[in-house]
């Protein structure tokens, strides 16, 4: 086997190989025993097929294994030979007959050299949590809210009061509904409730604002302005007019500090109402602390990938989050028209998505080789747990399709080598910026 091979970029290289007749054979030779030892033919015992007959009973496909064998001990020739190239796809691989033996004339792509930043001393910044006692007050009202009566008032909405109301917008004159599929919120409703002022409600900001000073039998024209990204594009930055009437308003009434709240609450009095509060508003700030401080490791570990990158790897993986985006889109209501109508920007978002995950896989995986680090059953457990609620199936279910599944496999492994990988990393800088702490929960 004689190789010649030549870079065609930074990330492609082309060989030629030349193989003897007697190279070709002994690959030939090696296929059929493979296929003699499990094929079964009237006749003969399994095993024992003449390697004639199994030539007849497979042809073409025979011709693809023996050119399957050929070029991967040409990869591995290519491995030994120049142990720091990883061949990351072959893009090419044509065979010719040449002088009673073979010519391949092959194209792959290869993984860039990477040179690693010094990750062990990226700086996190301070973990400064403080809880005040407004925000244990909030967290404690929203615990009693959950036991609220809700009592109809005979006077304006005030903030936070619940309001039944109907309303219908129109744009230009004319309905909202009549521009299309517009999604229910924002279309006619009759008889809903919203919370008057509510910061983070679902309801049409507009709207929910303009309730703040209403009473039942009051009716009101509020405009409203349609967000640059509404489901519907012949809307996007318009401005309409709701109607809105007022039928009934109700005060919420928070229950009493008392035994039977703290039964309910599964807490033994105020004191430990206080105390699991702030427990649970600090493990919320630490969770969003370690989030944050993980996107900062990414991002400096993407920044420092310089080197062009392979095209396929682009490609599959811009192919892949383009299909996670058309599955939001499409849950979120986002009709595939709407789509088609943002392909390239659509396209051009999720190639950059894809670059830079193609640059946190490849710091992922030579910092995995350099630390010697193993997949353990333990990191997949999290993982399954979460796509076994996405895909809403049991968990058990999920590792039935996966042992079934190529893809869902690959897919699974790779969450789960990327959620240690960014995990390991940042209790490693952690651990080193605060040596006396305990590692946030992220």
């Amino acid at each position: 086997m004689k190789i010649h091979s030549e870079p065609v970029s930074s990330v492609v290289q082309k060989a030629s190989v030349t193989f003897d007749a007697k190279e070709c054979e002994g690959a030939q030779l090696s296929v059929l025993k493979r296929l003699q030892a499990t094929a079964t033919l009237p006749g003969f015992r399994k095993g024992k097929v003449p390697f004639e007959l199994l030539k007849q009973r497979y042809g073409d496909g025979l011709e693809a294994e023996v050119r399957q064998t050929l070029l991967q001990r040409v990869l591995r020739q290519i491995k030994d030979d120049r142990p720091t190239l990883k061949i990351a796809v072959v893009t090419k691989a044509d065979f010719s007959e040449k002088d009673k033996g073979r010519l391949l004339e092959a194209e792959f792509e290869v993984a860039p050299q990477l040179t690693l930043p010094n990750y062990k001393n990226f700086p996190l910044e301070p973990m400064n949590i403080v809880v005040s006692e407004e925000e244990k007050t909030i967290f404690i009202d929203r615990l009693r809210k959950q036991h609220a009566t809700y009592e109809t008032v005979d006077r304006a909405a005030k903030a936070g009061d619940y309001v039944k109301l109907s309303y219908e917008g129109t744009v230009d004159g004319k309905p909202v509904q009549t521009y299309g599929d517009v999604p229910p919120l924002w279309g006619k409703q009759t008889g809903t409730w919203e919370e008057a002022d509510a910061k983070d409600g679902f309801g049409i900001p507009e709207i929910v604002l303009g309730l703040v000073g209403l009473k039942a039998g009051d009716e009101k024209d509020v405009a409203v302005h349609f967000p640059e990204n509404f489901a519907v594009e012949a809307l996007r930055k318009k401005e309409g007019t709701y109607h809105v009437s007022v039928s009934e308003v109700r005060e919420v009434k928070l229950p009493p500090l008392d035994e039977d709240l703290f039964k309910k609450l599964q807490v033994k009095d105020a004191k430990q109402l206080t105390s699991f509060a702030e427990a649970s508003i600090r493990r919320q700030k630490e969770y969003a602390y370690a989030s944050e401080q993980k996107q900062r490791i990414a991002e400096f570990l993407i920044q420092s990938v310089t080197s062009d990158l392979p095209p396929t790897w682009i490609k599959n993986t811009t192919d892949k989050v383009l299909r996670e985006m058309v599955n939001l889109f499409s849950a979120h209501g986002v009709k595939n028209e709407e789509m088609e109508a943002q392909k390239e920007d659509l396209h051009e978002k999720a190639r950059a998505i894809a670059v830079d995950r193609v640059k946190l896989n490849l710091c992922f995986e030579k910092i995995f080789e350099e630390e010697k680090l193993k997949l353990e059953s333990h990191d997949f457990d999290p993982i399954i747990l979460q796509e076994s609620r996405s895909l809403r199936i049991p968990p058990k279910q999920l590792v039935q399709k996966i042992q079934q599944d190529e893809a869902l496999r690959e897919d699974i492994r790779m969450k789960a080598f990327q959620a240690k990988m960014i995990n390991w990393l940042f209790v490693l800088l952690f651990r080193k910026a605060h040596p006396d702490t305990e590692t946030p929960a992220s």
